[in-house]
């Protein structure tokens, strides 16, 4: 069942792999259409609500309510019973969407102005315009979120996972198109919108090629629904807790020195590339597994919830070790050829690291929570999702005035960890779904040695290589390209052999955990 479990994942975290890849080069262009500054702020402080509403209501809180409910439903009365649900939450949760949208339109200055109490009058008014035409992007990508839970509660992955990957495949060719054309920000903006239809679409068409309808509901969907309304508060609060707390970040930074916004989001972008590939598309496949498992063999939970935990801390801490080793190079290679862009570098650099140090935390906080989703148990997510609000707000207050928007970086971390803590303590002591400390024990010694090892082992590599590439000295132009010492140092071509240098290093993780004796049952 592991294998099983690890074979659909990958699939799912291989298309996100090839989303993020797409998701890149959509940044550089971002860079070459927006640059790093006033008017990046502006447009991306009006796409932060859509976006985020995006996030936690159509692919956090509402996925992570309904899944479990159409996996219940459908183990009550079949398709039929699964369809009536998805119809009547498709209809009753897009016409509560229409009217939050119709809200957000009509008062769209006092929105931003809300957001990012710190700006001046003519940039709220500009980001207000600009979020009037967003505003409809949630409405087609919640409707298609809404399909997509039908479809990934009966295991059927593949559109689901496919479709960020088209998304951002739509959105790079928008912006070559309006680069191209020197066309404004509204003209993109309608471009996005034009995508989330797109979007919906996608998702619609294949919920009926799979033989699902659309039916009317009787008595028992509504009584399955009312329990989807009673769960989806907590759920709001705790799933989108990442996404509250960059709300407050955005507010908190609204104070700070231009474009402050933008590399607060470039930089949380980054550290999501790892949450989305391996942990997001993980709990993809353990939310509707553990649903399962609970109804069928709950007495199993807990070993697939210590495996899952035990997989997510041995593939996090490499990619953890990689970014913060790289972080600088990251973002002057993502800033290269914006003057604008590379000045801020080092603050960019600053910024990575705080939200780095709680990347391990922000996966772990997938997982815990498909759990208790799972189980449907609300309360618990929600109580952990105040206290983290609580934890962040007060560190941004404390950390802003003298580390700036690293502080506030940071104080997500510091959050994301307490949150950690406290679904450790209740999952082990209250549900009885922890183990035993000596197997805690036994696998954390093995793997730091093990990560020590062959982080030891990279280290020599790229020592050696780095002196190589040093120790050359020529000056040629290919196809009118000039390539030298710096293309391989402090270009584009330092990841010509830094990027295998990296893979050598995650394979001889991979090859070396039985010398270790480090077990994984999704592995082995």
């Amino acid at each position: 069942m592991s294998r099983s479990i690890l074979k659909q994942s990958s699939k799912i975290g291989f298309f996100a792999l090839v989303s993020r890849c797409i998701a890149f080069m959509r940044e550089l262009f971002l860079i070459r259409f927006l640059s790093v500054g006033e008017t990046s702020d502006i447009f991306f402080t009006a796409f932060r609500i859509p976006n985020t509403m995006r996030k936690i209501f159509a692919e956090g809180s509402l996925s992570s309510v309904m899944v479990p409910a159409l996996v219940a439903s459908h183990h009550k009365g079949g398709d039929q019973s699964m369809s009536r649900l998805t119809t009547f939450s498709f209809f009753i949760i897009e016409s509560i969407m229409f009217l939050v949208c119709g809200i957000i339109f009509w008062f769209a200055p006092a929105v931003i102005q809300a957001i990012v109490p710190g700006w001046n009058a003519q940039n709220i008014e500009i980001s207000a315009q600009l979020l009037r035409i967003l505003i409809s992007f949630i409405l087609f990508m919640s409707s298609g979120a809404i399909f997509a839970a039908a479809l990934q509660s009966q295991h059927r992955f593949f559109v689901p996972a496919l479709a960020p990957s088209v998304l951002n495949v739509m959105y790079v060719c928008a912006l070559i198109f309006c680069l191209y054309f020197h066309l404004s920000i509204a003209v993109f903006s309608y471009c996005m919108i034009v995508i989330s239809v797109l979007f919906f679409l996608i998702h619609f068409l294949t919920y009926l090629k799979n033989g699902y309808r659309l039916m009317k509901a009787n008595e028992q969907t509504k009584a399955e629904f009312k329990k989807i309304l009673v769960q989806f508060l907590p759920c709001f609060f705790s799933v989108g807790i990442v996404e509250i707390n960059h709300f407050i970040n955005t507010a908190f930074c609204s104070y700070l020195q231009s474009g402050s916004l933008t590399l607060l989001r470039y930089t949380f972008q980054f550290v999501n590339i790892p949450v989305g590939i391996i942990a997001a598309s993980l709990v993809t496949v353990l939310l509707p597994h553990f649903s399962k498992l609970y109804l069928e063999k709950p007495q199993e939970v807990a070993q697939q919830l210590f495996e899952a935990i035990k997989f997510i801390v041995w593939t996090t801490l490499p990619l953890v070790f990689l970014m913060t080793f790289f972080s600088k190079e990251i973002f002057a290679t993502l800033f290269l050829g914006d003057a604008q862009a590379m000045s801020k570098v080092l603050l960019a650099q600053s910024i990575f690291l705080a939200y780095l140090v709680g990347l391990l935390f922000f996966s772990l906080n997938k997982v815990f929570l498909s759990i208790f989703y799972a189980l449907r148990i609300t309360k618990i997510p929600l109580l952990t999702t105040f206290i983290a609000i609580a934890i962040n707000y007060s560190l941004n207050r404390l950390l802003m005035v003298n580390y700036g928007a690293a502080g506030i970086a940071f104080s997500s971390s510091i959050a994301a960890m307490a949150q950690s803590f406290v679904f450790l303590f209740v999952l082990h002591y209250h549900l009885k779904l922890g183990r035993s400390s000596a197997e805690w024990f036994h696998f954390f010694i093995r793997y730091i040695v093990q990560f020590l090892v062959c982080c030891s082992f990279f280290w020599f590599l790229y020592v050696l290589v780095r002196n190589i590439v040093y120790s050359w000295s020529f000056d040629v132009n290919i196809y009118g390209f000039h390539v030298n010492q710096d293309f391989f140092v402090s270009s584009v071509g330092l990841w010509l052999w830094v990027g295998p240098l990296s893979l050598i290093f995650l394979a001889s993780l991979y090859a070396t955990r039985r010398f270790f004796g480090i077990k994984l049952s999704y592995f082995d």
